[in-house]
């Protein structure tokens, strides 16, 4: 029978053997030469068993080093013996990546571009791919140190699945709650792209029960992902996921009619498109009626929902509705006794990819040549390099040294040895060169660069096409992925202001801007020393020195009214600004409140890495009033806030699927700011809109 050894040792020994010869191995002879297929059985029963149990090992094996882009060629069949005639290798020019040629400069845009991905599922796919590149173009790659950063977080749990079946070409069915419905329905669909855009994931897809294309918002997707992986469909080669993209919010135009006190609402009445209507028939003393109009009524109803009592939707009546139905299932949820969350049971934010032999051949197909073009690297810059433990790295350490050219002599093993804590690797010339890139990693790193094309500046442009033609014909056959694949960065009406606020950066300026604080619904004149841009999800900010604050502050780019180029910076904080995106888009300081959400588990999701916070269990010991039942279905979620007033406004977004459960005084206040909210639009016609409450 076949030495039972571990299924990356085996699949690592079959690369290196078909990488290792010209003419090509036989079945026999692989059976007979590497480790974990070699057969010892003695009676002929033993050997019938072991003949099928190779040949469906070696089949499995086949399919994994294809699905990860390794082409296996096969000779020709000569006569009927297949099993001794046909011949299988590896062509190493077909392997691995080809040479690049990228001066600093792109190779900088490229680590900018696989850092998009760092806060997301394709985080780790975008820094092989830029680890491959770099030792192919002989040079270290560069750190994203650019005075300006953008992140994208892949944080709904539909992604993995939709994105599997993506590049795949599988149909995929799920469950769907389209707008305005308070039903979800069952879709079956053929995914043709997902895009982000106004910081939400849309998957663009054809509809086959409508026999039409149809896009999707992720975050609407009630149900798990089922993916049809027996069925696969023909993609249209001319789809484009940017073309999408451009379509979002782009098409009908609505309006509504909306209530607001005199002087408040400034974020409303600063849109464009805004006008305040005199002759309106709803009047009420100290009271504005506003005409708005808007593309994206979910995001629009969003927004007018966390005005609370201080918006009045008039018209129309389903907009009203859409408003109404966030604000009453808020307050139901408010309403409800709060659950105790289990302090000591911390959750993961998101579901765990389970590890396979597969995830584990990559890393160690990458990390031979990364240990080969860095003699003597350090083992702590091992583990960082690729996010490892060192248990991990020992069993690494452990399997590529027994692994090599059959024969396994001294001189076919490769031989890794520490000394002083540096790392050097012997006699792995089979596996010098980088493995060409996965899909995971075409994509990742060829969208990066799509989406910097929005943002770069007038220097980068040539930089950025270099680096996307050579990306391209590295990524060969899978470059079609940067078609399916798209980011939106930012709108045209911030550009302006980012600009702006880059050329105070590099030119060390101060500038005054008028900055509206929702929570407060107030407008400031500040004067600002600008240091840093970063966006998260397309929302962006300005890490600066307020002048008035004294003190570095986080301010929203889309929250400037006006912005005025001043005199020269005066305060000295150190060449850079550091931003840790793991963090999120908030800093905490010692006046920062503990806060307790109760929240269903795709929403935790969500929310989890936006507000840096903790997902806890909830429990289950059942106190006074508390429903066991409903406590299956929900989980804690502990954040910190420096003003507790965002609060009550972000549970009328989520429209019931979160609550405020401590502290109690916090409770209580959001729950009181959502009654008043809901009790306008309870109980009345359509035609006669509560009048407003007065209550703050």
């Amino acid at each position: 029978m076949s030495i039972k050894i571990d299924a990356t040792e085996r699949l690592l020994n079959l690369v290196i053997a078909l990488l290792g010869t010209r003419r090509g191995y036989s079945k026999s002879y692989l059976r007979e030469n590497i480790n974990g297929y070699v057969d010892s059985s003695s009676s002929a029963e033993e050997r019938a068993r072991a003949n099928a149990s190779f040949e469906r090992m070696f089949e499995r094996d086949k399919k994994i080093l294809l699905d990860l882009g390794i082409p296996i060629r096969q000779s020709e069949v000569q006569g009927n013996d297949t099993y001794d005639q046909v011949l299988y290798r590896i062509n190493p020019d077909e392997y691995r990546v080809p040479a690049v040629r990228l001066d600093e400069s792109a190779m900088t845009l490229l680590s900018i571009a696989a850092n998009l991905w760092a806060e997301a599922s394709l985080g780790a796919a975008a820094q092989s791919a830029l680890r491959k590149i770099a030792t192919r173009a002989g040079t270290s790659w560069y750190e994203d140190q650019r005075t300006s950063q953008s992140r994208i977080r892949t944080a709904e749990p539909s992604f993995e699945p939709l994105w599997a079946a993506l590049r795949n070409h599988h149909p995929v069915t799920f469950s769907y709650r389209r707008t305005g419905a308070t039903e979800s329905a069952n879709r079956t669909v053929q995914p043709l792209g997902l895009g982000n855009k106004y910081g939400q994931w849309y998957l663009a897809a054809f509809d086959v029960q409508k026999s039409q294309e149809r896009n999707f918002r992720l975050s609407r997707i009630t149900s798990d992902v089922e993916v049809h992986i027996q069925e696969n469909f023909e993609r249209p080669h001319n789809f484009s996921i940017s073309n999408v993209l451009a379509r979002l919010g782009t098409g009908t135009t609505h309006t509504a009619e909306v209530a607001v006190p005199v002087g408040s609402a400034n974020w409303l009445r600063s849109r464009a498109g805004t006008e305040i209507i005199s002759d309106s028939p709803w009047a009420k003393d100290g009271w504005d009626v506003l005409h708005i109009s808007f593309r994206e009524p979910e995001l629009m109803a969003d927004d007018v929902a966390a005005m609370g009592a201080q918006g009045l939707v008039l018209a129309p009546p389903e907009f009203r509705e859409a408003v109404a139905r966030r604000l009453q299932g808020a307050a139901k949820a408010a309403a409800v006794t709060p659950i105790r969350l289990d302090a000591k049971a911390v959750l993961a934010s998101s579901p765990a990819k389970k590890k396979d032999s597969r995830d584990r051949l990559i890393r160690l197909l990458s990390m031979v040549p990364y240990l080969v073009a860095n003699p003597g690297v350090t083992e702590a810059e091992v583990l960082s390099e690729f996010g490892i433990s060192a248990r991990d790295w020992s069993k690494d350490q452990d399997t590529l040294n027994v692994t090599g050219l059959p024969g396994y002599f001294h001189g076919d093993l490769m031989d890794v040895s520490t000394e002083t804590g540096q790392v050097f690797i012997r006699d792995a010339e089979t596996l010098s060169a980088p493995l060409r890139l996965t899909q995971e990693e075409a994509c990742s790193v060829l969208v990066g660069l799509q989406a910097l094309t929005a943002i770069a500046n007038t220097g980068e442009e040539q930089a950025l096409k270099r680096a996307i033609d050579s990306v391209s014909a590295v990524a060969g056959p899978d470059a079609w992925l940067a078609n399916v694949v798209g980011l939106h960065l930012v709108s045209g009406t911030e550009i302006e202001t980012i600009a702006t606020l880059q050329r105070a950066i590099d030119n060390s300026r101060a500038c005054t801007i008028s900055y509206l604080v929702r929570t407060r619904d107030e407008v400031s004149k500040r004067v600002i020393e600008p240091r840093r841009l970063f966006s998260m999800d397309s929302l962006w900010y300005v890490r600066a020195w307020c002048r008035q604050a004294q003190e570095l502050r986080s301010f929203r780019v889309d929250h400037i009214k006006e912005l005025v180029e001043g005199d020269a910076q005066e305060h000295a904080v150190g060449d850079t600004v550091s931003w840790d995106s793991s963090n999120g888009i908030y800093h905490p300081n010692s006046n920062d409140i503990a806060i307790d959400l109760l929240t269903d588990v795709a929403t935790a999701q969500r929310l989890s890495p936006a507000y840096n916070a903790t997902i806890y269990a909830v429990s289950t010991a059942g106190g006074p009033g508390e429903d066991t039942d409903e406590v299956s279905d929900l989980v804690g979620l502990r954040l910190l806030v420096g003003d507790t007033a965002m609060l009550a406004p972000l549970m009328a977004r989520l429209g019931g699927h979160a609550r405020v459960a401590a502290p109690e005084t916090v409770r209580l206040a959001a729950a009181a700011w959502l009654a008043g909210a809901a009790a306008n639009y309870d109980a009345v016609g359509e035609n006669t809109p509560a009048p407003p409450s007065q209550g703050r």
